[in-house]
């Protein structure tokens, strides 16, 4: 009895260690959230906790079948497994065996937990920190970088196909079961990958950076937005060809623009609307940087999934195209500061290896 309970202890000491840098992290992180919220008096900590308890624990029956779909292709066509049925249920059963993967997963799993409602806090206060402001000279800045055209402008023949717009959708719709799927995967993998580590230290510094500080410093609403705010009508036919698909086909995204409106603007306000910079464009862009880390294949579908997003942020009226090229830029150097700050521990551990 004495040996289980040291195992435990030893084991459980190993996984807090191995989570120092990205605990630290989250905990100056949820510290900055609920001083600010506690002092402009926002919404309290239960019902902004049970809201995405609630999302996450009802988008968790999707993720365990996307991953086992997706584990099963990958012994079919690529393993090539004679058994791959007996190969998922071995792996199953070793993964259910491993405490150290377990308790490394579930911390890690409140950890992120910790981190989303810590990004949710700061996201609602961002219309009292900072009206918006913005966005006329993103509308200024696309011009420039796309010639004199607005970037759907540029991709009219897209604009102007319902099956495109709907294909479009229907990507942007699947962004948040694909974003808890990943995040999920790496909280579970094996502990001694390395870019397990990096990518959630990476996603915890792009959705801080990108989606609360510069979401606050630069606010913005966007296209469909813009002229619900009175600030100019450039972006109305647009608005007036997708609601012109929506009529005709089963589009959800004027209904989604219409629902999030209504959040900004009821009492209690729940912040839902902010531009830039695009925080899908961000977290598709980080989960195909992660891909490639698992394989060629899978790092392929994700970037073509991320240039899905990319395309229909702003052909959906959802973003300005600065708020996607700021958003990849971001994930791109979140992984780079999160490489950077695991560097003398993935050195100490190579050493160790030796």
């Amino acid at each position: 009895m004495q040996a289980v309970l040291t195992t435990s202890t030893t084991d459980i000491g190993k996984v807090l260690r191995s989570h120092a840098l990205l605990a630290g992290i989250v905990g100056a992180y949820t510290v900055v959230a609920f001083w600010m919220s506690y002092a402009a008096e926002a919404s309290s900590f239960g019902d902004t906790l049970g809201l995405l308890v609630i999302r996450f624990l009802s988008l968790v029956p999707q993720i365990i079948f996307v991953a086992l779909v997706w584990r099963l292709l990958s012994l079919t066509y690529i393993e090539r497994s004679p058994d791959r049925f007996g190969d998922i249920k071995r792996e199953i059963t070793a993964f259910l065996k491993d405490r150290n993967r377990l308790l490394s997963g579930v911390l890690a799993t409140f950890l992120m937990s910790l981190m989303l409602v810590s990004f949710t806090k700061l996201k609602n206060l961002i219309p009292a920190l900072q009206p918006f402001s913005w966005d006329l000279y993103f509308v200024d800045l696309d011009r420039l970088l796309h010639f004199g055209n607005l970037p759907h402008e540029v991709l009219s023949g897209i604009v102007a196909s319902p099956y495109a717009v709907g294909f479009l959708t229907g990507i942007y719709n699947i962004w948040l079961i694909m974003t808890y799927f990943v995040l999920v995967v790496a909280c579970f993998m094996r502990p001694d990958n390395a870019s397990r580590m990096r990518y959630l230290v990476a996603f915890v510094l792009t959705w801080a950076i990108g989606g609360n500080l510069l979401a606050t410093i630069f606010s913005s609403a966007g296209p469909a937005y813009l002229q619900r705010l009175g600030l100019s009508d450039v972006y109305a036919p647009l608005m007036q060809q997708l609601q012109t698909h929506a009529a005709t086909a089963s589009l959800t995204v004027i209904g989604t623009q219409d629902l999030l409106w209504h959040w900004q603007t009821s009492t209690p306000r729940l912040n839902a609307i902010s531009a830039f910079p695009s925080m899908h464009v961000a977290s598709s862009t980080l989960m195909a940087i992660f891909a490639f880390q698992w394989s060629r294949l899978a790092g392929i579908v994700l970037t073509i999934f991320a240039a899905g997003i990319m395309i229909g942020s702003f052909v959906l009226g959802w973003h300005y195209a600065v708020d996607g090229y700021a958003g990849a830029m971001i994930a791109l150097g979140s992984w780079g500061v999160a490489g950077y700050l695991l560097r003398p521990r993935t050195t100490a551990a190579s050493v160790a290896a030796l």
